[in-house]
């Protein structure tokens, strides 16, 4: 190995040698010091830089050659000796200059120069020699062997920490079953006994889960330390989990009575909701009635109240949750806000217009309702949308805010309501005719209902033809596009089996005779003349 210039290898050793470098040092903090390692041992520290190299780079510099005199194999014993010059004793390892020590080295510490640098060697010395002693074969070995029986131990331990724990969980559970049983039955399960035993099966997990990972990381941490080549990355390991830990444990501790707050105002929140629900369902059911208050109101009014105490809660607990007061909570929760705010007008408004449907009462679930241009059956009223089931069992979602702002049609109100069809037929058909015609057709439909009876109006006298309405009731309404199929039917039979054509006739001249019925076709069959009319009116 070469000879380094030695003012170029000047270095601090020990706790406050110093090299003069005049206006330099006092430009440097002399509290701060540099570890000079051998492995993960530290052998001497350096606190100030030496001309264009800082503290921290002498360190690492003294660091290396130490190191590569150490794992030498060339150099089967080191011996760090002293060299006195006329202005430094100089510590050498064969050819090799390891540092200087200079006069005022050694009066930073009090001690002659060449004592000072008889303790720096002998420093060095042991710790070239213990880093060869900890890699030879025997120690490797020797490290071995450690890491088995800190494996064998602590899988023992486990062991037997299974059965213990299995035994008192299940001790533990059965001694305080019948006690939790009596709770849920004395406050009429207000507080089920699975909710209660809930927190205390958390925590039992909780700590088998914590004892388990503590004894893989001494197990890891503890075999990697017997090693010198990884017993640094053991302390690293330390610091990588402990001091989070740690870190996590002192936040914990410092945020406990805040935490306190959140956690009674989080329990509150929840049996104000766990109540809300049980009173509602009971006035849903019918078991408690108050004036003026609909069971079907029961279960939106439950949501309302539930969504206000848990924003209340929410805003109750804020401040005292750890880190709220930090800027990248507050920006977190201005973004969401922000997300909020632009995506929900749509959601706001259906919220606002479900409400309104609900407690209108246009229709409950199960009403046959016609919303703009589509029928069906109300399966689900939320607050968002209406989904309605159609005849041909297909499912439509309709939002709430086209349900306010349209037209609602709901049959199933008045409990059996009167449906109606038209046909326009000609002025030359006598209308007493026809009515028969429609009520015969009617009467052959089995799905139209005989009470009440179905009836026809005359509802217009249009330019060429007479509007007639067959109005009628259904048993079913659930069938009613199959009745009015039905029924459509029968009435192009019964006018084709008398021969009148279901038409809407329109002249463009006028015709040589009047386009009258004369009085004996004023009941031409399926008509029928009551017994008190006149004898000219009387079919032939």
């Amino acid at each position: 190995m070469s000879r380094l210039v030695p003012t170029c290898a000047v270095l601090l050793l020990g706790s406050a040698l110093a090299v003069p470098l005049g206006a330099q040092e006092a430009r440097e903090a002399i509290g701060v010091k540099h570890p000079v390692r051998l492995g993960d041992e530290t052998v001497v520290y350096i606190r100030r830089g030496i001309k264009e190299l800082t503290p921290q780079e002498r360190a690492e510099d003294l660091s290396r050659r130490i190191t590569r005199v150490a794992e030498d194999p060339a150099v089967p014993e080191v011996k760090v000796v002293v060299e006195e010059t006329p202005i430094s004793s100089d510590l050498r390892v064969g050819d090799t200059v390891l540092v200087s020590v200079f006069d005022e080295d050694a009066g930073a510490v009090g001690l002659p120069r060449h004592q000072t640098a008889l303790i720096a060697a002998e420093r060095i010395e042991q710790a070239i020699a213990r880093y060869r002693q900890q890699r030879t074969p025997g120690a490797m070995i020797a490290a071995a062997g450690k890491a088995l029986g800190t494996v064998a131990i602590v899988a023992l331990f486990l062991f037997l920490f299974e059965r213990i724990y299995r035994r008192l969980r299940a001790r533990v559970l059965g001694a305080l079953k019948a006690r939790l049983q009596r709770v849920e039955d004395t406050t009429a399960s207000a507080f089920r006994a699975d909710q209660l035993r809930f927190p205390l099966l958390i925590f039992m997990r909780l700590v088998h889960v914590t004892v388990w990972v503590a004894a893989l990381y001494l197990v890891v941490n503890l075999s990697l330390s017997y090693f010198a080549q990884t017993r640094s990355v053991a302390r690293q390991l330390a610091d990588l989990i402990l001091g989070p830990i740690g870190h996590l444990l002192y936040s914990m501790l410092h945020a406990l009575p805040g935490l306190v707050v959140v956690l009674v105002i989080a329990v509150t929140a929840r049996y104000l909701v766990r109540t809300a629900r049980f009173f509602f369902t009971q006035v849903e059911s019918g078991r408690v009635q108050i004036g003026g208050f609909y069971p079907e109101w029961a279960r939106p009014t439950q949501r309302l109240v539930t969504v206000f105490v848990l924003i209340t809660a929410i805003v109750m607990a804020y401040p005292y949750i750890p880190g709220s007061g930090s800027p990248a909570f507050q920006g977190m929760a201005i973004f969401l806000g922000l997300l909020g705010s632009l995506g929900a007008t749509g959601v706001v408004a259906n919220l606002i217009n479900g409400l309104l449907i609900t407690y209108m009462r246009s229709f409950r679930p199960g009403d046959l309702v016609k919303i703009g241009d589509t029928t069906g059956v109300v399966a689900e009223s939320s607050l968002l949308v209406t989904r309605l089931r159609t005849m041909k069992n297909i499912e439509i979602s309709v939002p709430n805010s086209l349900v306010l702002s349209g037209q609602v049609v709901n049959y199933s109100i008045s409990g059996q309501p009167t449906l109606s069809t038209t046909v326009t037929i000609g002025y030359d058909t006598p209308w007493r005719q026809v009515h028969a015609m429609l009520l015969g057709a009617a009467e052959r439909t089995a799905l139209v209902a005989r009470d009440p009876a179905p009836f026809v109006l005359q509802t217009a006298l249009d330019d060429f033809y007479v509007r007639y309405e067959l109005n009628f009731s259904l048993a079913d309404l659930a069938r009613m596009p199959l009745a009015l199929s039905q029924l459509h039917q029968n009435i192009q039979d019964a006018f084709n089996e008398h021969g009148v054509q279901i038409m809407s006739p329109h002249f463009v001249a006028s015709p040589e005779a009047p386009a009258v019925v004369p009085p004996a076709k004023w009941y031409a069959p399926p008509a029928q003349a009551p017994e008190d009319s006149l004898p000219a009116a009387r079919p032939a």
